[in-house]
């Protein structure tokens, strides 16, 4: 399926663009996030995983957990009752490696 003239926007601009809006506090862009830092030592890789926490805390926090949201392009999405067990054993494990 083409993407459409918002992604395509988004492309241009990025070099990709989101397929799914939902996000289950998977590790994936984090820990690419920790081996740019250890491959360049560029302390914008360290910002950015700075940025990640302090977005954790204000979008993910639910009472004594942390859940996912229904869509990652807006600033009160739903979120998801669920906290998976990788959320722990991977993305907090990059986020405290960087």
């Amino acid at each position: 399926m083409a993407p459409t003239p918002d992604q395509q926007d988004f492309y241009e601009k990025h070099g990709f663009y989101i397929t799914d809006s939902h996000y289950i506090l998977r590790p994936e862009v984090i820990e690419s996030n920790f081996y740019a830092w250890r491959s360049t030592g560029d302390v914008k890789y360290l910002d950015r995983a700075s940025q990640v926490i302090q977005n954790i805390n204000r979008y993910l926090s639910v009472n004594s957990a942390y859940a996912g949201i229904e869509d990652v392009n807006s600033a009160n999405s739903n979120k998801i009752n669920d906290m998976e067990s990788f959320w722990f054993a991977e993305t907090l494990k990059y986020l405290y490696v960087t």
